[in-house]
């Protein structure tokens, strides 16, 4: 903690350096930043949203590889890690506002996630977080971003743009190597065939043996994982007014267990069933924090997902506007196999069998070049199906033998293996038509007035069959909601200079509600609004050596979407439930700063922060494990009040050839409950850990050095070894609430290019 510390103080005191700076050089200012999230390239500086923005080159020198390496230097941005869907799954929260995160429930998200303009939210294991392999640019958008986002950008929008294929041939090969015998191998290449038709292609493999060991020779050897991906784009400009863009992705992860260990802290589902007197069982390996690395499971876990992506575009120039439409298709599987119980004994095991099919198609009109008066109207349809099977069966053994005392703990009554506790199949249908248009008025070179709406129509359908409790069957059920919105924008933008713009914003945001089945009944949930006041600043200073951007923020909610899940009969493993609940009123305000700047010609550094304060301001309903509590004036989950991240680099000509650089990294959160159990964590009479996510501080640290036609990076994340993790899991299990850690780690990474 002191040392990250110091790391930022010493980023905070070298900043005010930059606008002291003599002799500043037009040479050395910072390199502008374009952005799509109004649907069309602008700058950063000008557009009126807060907007966390990173290029190739920082994607390349972070060594981004997934989302949490690009969202930790995003103010009052949050993502937790529960390793529930393999290494790479996420829950998101922007400001407060994050998705519904069931096992077998599905619901609407809540924040966007485009790549190439075509959403990929509906996904089969519920979060998709893509490889980012010759990835061009990432944004990400905070507030509610419902007329160019629109479907469930609730808090904001991840907007990602891969590079397109080009008019120059391009070559690349990767290696990459690092701890836990982790590697890697990617290339890129681009291949123009004539003046109008150009080709690029990526491939990637990575593996790993993951970060957990298993002793156990019956189950899963470790969390490893081999990730397969590929990417091939095609363009075609057959006139001067036409273009046509069509790509075709394919990931494939295989993983083998949940990369979390034990908190020998039970979660008050397993303590409804065994009682409060129930001892946590370690297998001789102890608990978080003492043990980090090892488990002792019985089951041959997996975690596997397969996602293939058809995007295609097609943006025709008129005089004066441009006609673009945006076709999405995603096929996507998921399949876990799970050890339930938690431990070394052949007692419960979990298996979900998951399939998505997702389509988009949406058209665009909008106005281009320089007017008094810029406009945007489009449509869009989508579809969405998501088909779960899930099972949690009985094992062989109905009890475990402590290996040191001899003692015998009954955990099954007398069921054969193979008894189906609990078994359903679900299939959650959504269809989605919009409209929406936006305008803005440039009243003078200094002011403008955006005026923006989208109407939306969702129709949900639910349905379960095949569902069998205790090897019982009970009845199948089915229902369908219709929801419809208008969720206007209204934005006034002041330039009092060229570098410096204000905005004050308010911009509302929507997502459908839907259907629970709970003992063969239905029960309707209903959809979420929010409306977002904002006023930002974004100022370039010392001849564009400096670019510092603030806003603040208040957000208003009406029917939150939170979940819960309990047993419906304390004394039945197999009435285990999962609800969506509404919370009548809550509220979100804060601030947020993002600071970059050039020292001097060698040093650069930058630094964001993000102060949230997010409540349930009406929830007098919330249902904690059969229980109705007050959480009316508790903090939201997962809403850390502090989000801090910094950076400090220097970089130099080595020779007349080489270039060099070494920089260090600092993110910072504060302590937040992990879920409604821990925001009740006092009433309940729960213990701090694991329900209060601690603190953490996180230094990172990587040196580069390039030629003309290579490179060679060295990464080491968690420099220092913090011991944290963001997420708690509050299954079932005999070990207790599972948790992720995060261990140091390094790896270094070769890549060879054409010039």
């Amino acid at each position: 903690m002191k040392k990250s510390c110091l790391l930022a103080a010493s980023i905070a005191a070298a900043l005010p350096l930059s606008v002291q700076a003599q002799n500043s050089s037009k040479e050395t200012a910072l390199e502008e930043v374009m952005v799509t999230a109004q649907r069309r390239t602008e700058s950063l500086q000008n557009v009126p949203i807060s907007i966390s923005a990173f290029t190739a080159a920082d994607l390349e020198k972070t060594n981004a590889t997934s989302a949490k390496d690009y969202l930790q230097f995003s103010p009052n941005v949050t993502f937790t890690e529960d390793g529930e869907v393999g290494n790479r799954g996420l829950n998101l929260s922007i400001r407060g506002v994050s998705n519904v995160s069931l096992g077998e429930v599905s619901v609407q998200n809540s924040i966007g996630y485009y790549v190439d303009e075509v959403s990929v939210g509906s996904v089969a294991s519920g979060a998709f977080n893509p490889q980012l392999e010759d990835m061009e640019r990432i944004e990400v958008l905070r507030g509610p971003q419902g007329t160019y986002f629109g479907r469930n950008a609730l808090g904001g929008a991840l907007n990602l743009t891969t590079k397109k294929p080009t008019e120059d041939f391009y070559a690349s090969a990767s290696a990459n190597v690092g701890r836990y015998s982790t590697w890697g191998a990617s290339g890129v290449v681009n291949v123009p065939f004539s003046d109008t038709f150009f080709m690029r292609a990526v491939a990637a493999y990575d593996e790993s043996d993951g970060i957990i060991e298993n002793v156990n020779p019956s189950g899963a050897e470790n969390s490893g994982y081999e990730y397969t991906h590929g990417r091939v784009a095609f363009r075609a400009l057959p006139s001067d007014a036409l273009a046509l863009d069509l790509s075709v992705s394919y990931t494939k992860e295989d993983e083998g267990l949940d990369a979390t260990v034990a908190s020998g802290v039970l979660d008050l589902d397993t303590k409804s069933i065994f009682g409060d007197g129930f001892v946590p069982i370690d297998n001789q390996l102890g608990f978080y924090p003492r043990n980090q690395r090892k488990v002792n499971h019985d089951a041959p876990e997996y975690n596997r997902n397969k996602i293939t992506i058809v995007n295609a575009r097609v943006a025709y120039q008129f005089d004066g506007f441009e006609l673009r439409s945006v076709t999405g298709y995603i096929d996507s599987e998921n399949g876990r196999l799970f050890d339930q119980d938690n431990i070394s004994t052949d007692t419960i095991v979990r298996r979900n069998d998951y399939s998505g099919e997702s389509y988009s198609q949406e058209f665009r009109l909008q106005s281009t070049g320089d007017n008094r008066l810029d406009w945007t109207v489009g449509a869009l349809y989508a579809k969405d199906k998501i088909e779960q099977f899930n099972t949690i069966r009985a094992g062989a053994e109905g009890s475990y033998t402590d290996p040191d005392t001899g003692e015998v703990i009954g955990l099954l009554p007398p069921i054969p293996a193979g008894f189906r506790i609990n078994e359903n199949n679900w299939v959650f249908e959504t269809r989605s038509i919009a409209f929406f248009a936006d305008t803005t008025w440039n009243a003078t070179d200094k002011l403008a007035l955006t005026v923006g709406a989208r109407y939306t129509k969702d129709k949900i359908e639910n349905a379960t069959f095949g569902v069998v409790a205790f090897e019982s069957p009970v009845d199948p059920t089915s229902a369908s909601s219709d929801f419809t919105d208008a969720s206007p924008r209204v934005v006034l933008r002041y330039m009092p200079s060229e570098n410096i713009t204000t905005f004050l914003s308010a911009s509302s945001g929507y997502k459908a509600g839907g259907v629970d089945s709970v003992e063969g009944e239905t029960i309707p949930f209903d959809e979420e609004k929010l409306w977002n006041y904002e006023a930002g600043i974004k100022t370039l200073l010392a001849d564009g050596r400096v670019r510092l951007n603030a806003s603040v923020f208040f957000i208003d909610w009406k029917d939150l979407q939170v979940q819960a899940n309990f047993l419906l009969d304390p004394d039945d493993i197999s009435s285990g439930t999962e609800r969506t609940l509404n919370a009548a009123k809550a509220s979100s305000k804060g601030a947020e700063l993002e600071l970059q700047a050039q020292i001097t010609d060698n040093w650069s550094a930058g630094l964001g922060l993000g102060y949230l304060d997010a409540e349930f301001d009406d929830f007098k309903d919330a249902i904690i494990q059969g229980q109705i509590a007050d959480l009316s004036g508790e903090r939201l989950p997962r809403t850390p009040k502090i989000t801090a991240n910094g950076y400090l680099e220097y970089g130099r000509d080595l020779t007349g050839k080489l270039n060099g650089f070494v920089r260090t990294e600092w993110v910072h959160r504060s302590e937040t409950p992990g879920d409604l159990e821990g925001v009740a964590r006092e009433e309940l009479g729960l213990p701090k850990f694991p329900y209060e996510i601690p603190a953490y501080d996180v230094v990172n640290l990587r040196l580069g050095i390039s030629g003309e036609t290579w490179d060679l990076l060295g990464s080491v994340e968690n420099l220092f070894e913090e011991e944290y993790y963001n997420a708690t899991a509050d299954n079932f299990g005999l070990g207790g609430i599972r948790l992720k850690p995060h261990p140091r780690m390094w790896n270094l990474r070769f890549t060879y290019h054409t010039r």
